[in-house]
């Protein structure tokens, strides 16, 4: 057998093995999952508000829940299938829910985008990596903001809840002497978000606040309604 031939027949069997390879490598693992999309999931949240009010100079503090229910499947202006996300508002357990707004969300296979009051804002990538960034503006008019996974598929507790895997987002970590700029959010499994965390602060030289806004939203419960219609 001449060398040419010997040649040719390892390209034969590296090119098949090669494809063997290919057709039997397990699909990858995407997590969508922390960005659930089923119709009827609901997430009711705990809401933490503090709002510093530097005109009439007082500290206003706000407790409430808040029940983001993922409500139909419909068709958006751009020609997406979208989610419309009904989110209702209580001051506690003993009180009736009320309509507050209506949100909109949409999952493709890279990325999770939400929109809150008429803003697009890109929440996830996948699949999570640790460190990975990604700018959360990019499908808004906000300037660019870098997010950055900081957690990745992590153990987490909130509200005495632990869940066993969670991704955690850093979208802002800026501070100076006259000003604090930071928000994070944290998702689980199977839940989507679970804690959210958002500080926009002026502050003195001497560090006292002089107005801006600091609240969070922790997970209290979730669950799926079946038969909404």
């Amino acid at each position: 057998m001449n060398k040419k031939l010997v040649l040719i027949l390892l390209f034969i069997f590296s090119a098949i093995f090669t494809k063997c390879e290919k057709e039997t490598a397990p699909p990858v693992n995407l997590f969508h999952e922390y960005f659930p999309v089923d119709i009827g999931h609901y997430v009711i949240y705990e809401v933490d508000s503090i709002v510093y009010d530097d005109f009439t100079g007082e500290i206003d503090t706000f407790y409430y829940h808040v029940k983001e229910l993922v409500e139909s499947e419909f068709v958006d202006g751009d020609g997406y299938t979208s989610l419309r996300l009904e989110r209702y508002i209580r001051p506690d357990n003993n009180t009736e829910w009320e309509i507050k707004n209506i949100w909109k969300a949409r999952l493709n296979t890279e990325k999770a985008l939400k929109t809150e009051e008429n803003l697009t804002y890109i929440k996830l990538t996948f699949p999570p990596r640790d460190g990975k960034t990604w700018d959360g503006n990019a499908f808004n008019v906000l300037n660019e903001q870098t997010y950055k996974y900081e957690k990745i598929h992590e153990p987490y507790t909130v509200n005495n809840i632990s869940l066993d895997s969670t991704v955690t987002v850093l979208q802002k970590d800026f501070e100076t002497l006259v000003s604090k700029d930071f928000k994070i959010e944290v998702y689980a499994l199977n839940i989507g978000l679970v804690y959210k965390e958002f500080v926009e602060l002026v502050l003195e030289p001497d560090g006292s606040i002089v107005r801006g806004v600091d609240y969070s939203y922790s997970l209290k419960s979730y669950g799926k309604l079946n038969n909404l219609y």
